[in-house]
């Protein structure tokens, strides 16, 4: 006769099978919840809706609040996430402490999250906030090394707490996302930049800006204010220099005095297609760009030639699509 596994045994087995299929059994067989409950469960994404959790790309609807939280929450002593997603905060135990390090606060009040994230993961590494939900936000710029700001209207009223959270000296990698900054906010950011002599690696980060060309291009470009930045910044058109050139970085660039030892470069970098770019403004080593040379300028124009070349190309397509639809249609309606 087989021997039932102990409770040890069960523990051991559950330390290494997948999760997904550990809160399979969890929910379906209540005798062994409590050994696999016991042992601390390790997610690589962890989201929580109102109606349903996902789990590693698993998706758990939520037909019973109280049957959800048994056979995915509740009774654990330990949950780690490396990417949680809070868009409900109800279906979390209160007792519960999860440990992340990439947290995503959604449209919820930051304030009304943080007690359900286990101290031992601050700093965090990453922390996305809806800056219209958050008014304290302020309070909590020491707990993640990069914060990713949005906001479901932009329309301006939170103006001032950007601002404000850009100055602050704790504000060392910031991500805005979807949120565009005036041409005197970018010049009185540069100025504070400047009177605080921010750390080299202090970078301002704005992403998912339509853009066709780099920011070098103002007459063709959305970034349309280059040209009085430079002014009244004293800033010169640069090139990166190859050390520190990455993947994706135009090697055209913007650079404003800063002081001996570093120099605050405004660029972008491309992701995906050619018109999805990310600007950046950055805290870098002095040196780390060079003047700009008639070779570069050169280049710069087969680059934008390559773009105009491109938009040539899709545009004949579409053209010919239209006629052969035409045609296809005129066949039609003779016979």
């Amino acid at each position: 006769m087989t021997k039932p596994w102990t409770y040890l045994s069960l523990k051991a087995v559950f330390q290494y099978m997948d999760v997904n299929k550990r809160l399979e059994i969890n929910y379906h067989c209540p005798a062994l919840r409590s050994a696999e409950s016991s042992v601390s469960l390790n997610l690589k994404f962890l989201t929580l809706n109102k109606r349903k959790i996902v789990a590693n790309g698993v998706c758990y609807k939520v037909e019973s609040k109280s049957q959800i939280i048994k056979s995915i929450l509740d009774g654990r002593k330990l949950v780690r996430v490396e990417i949680l997603k809070i868009r409900n905060s109800s279906v979390i135990p209160d007792s519960l402490k999860i440990r992340t390090r990439r947290l995503d606060s959604g449209n919820l009040n930051l304030e009304r999250v943080l007690p359900f994230i286990n101290r031992a993961s601050f700093p965090l590494k990453e922390l996305r906030v809806n800056i219209a939900k958050t008014p304290n936000l302020e309070r909590y710029l020491g707990c993640a090394q990069t914060l990713i700001l949005f906001e479901t209207n932009n329309d301006g009223e939170n103006t001032d707490l950007i601002r404000s959270i850009l100055h602050d000296r704790k504000s060392l990698n910031i991500v805005l996302e979807n949120i565009s900054l005036s041409s005197n906010d970018t010049v009185t950011l540069i100025q504070n930049w400047r009177n605080n002599q921010k750390k080299i690696g202090t970078v301002l980060t704005m992403q998912n800006i339509f853009r066709i060309v780099p920011i070098v291009f103002p007459d063709v470009d959305e970034f349309n204010y280059v040209d009085e930045i430079l002014q009244v910044s004293n800033g010169t058109h640069a090139n990166f220099n190859d050390s520190v050139l990455q993947n994706n970085m135009d090697r055209r660039c913007i650079s404003f005095p800063f002081n001996q030892t570093s120099e605050l470069v405004l660029y972008s970098v491309r992701d995906g297609p050619i018109w999805n770019r990310r600007i950046k403004l950055e805290v870098m080593p002095i040196r780390s760009t060079g003047p700009e040379t008639l070779f570069n300028i050169f280049i710069d124009l087969l680059v934008l030639l390559s773009y105009i070349f491109l938009l040539l190309i899709a545009l004949i397509f579409v053209l010919l699509a239209s006629a052969k639809l035409e045609t296809m249609l005129a066949v039609r309606r003779t016979d």
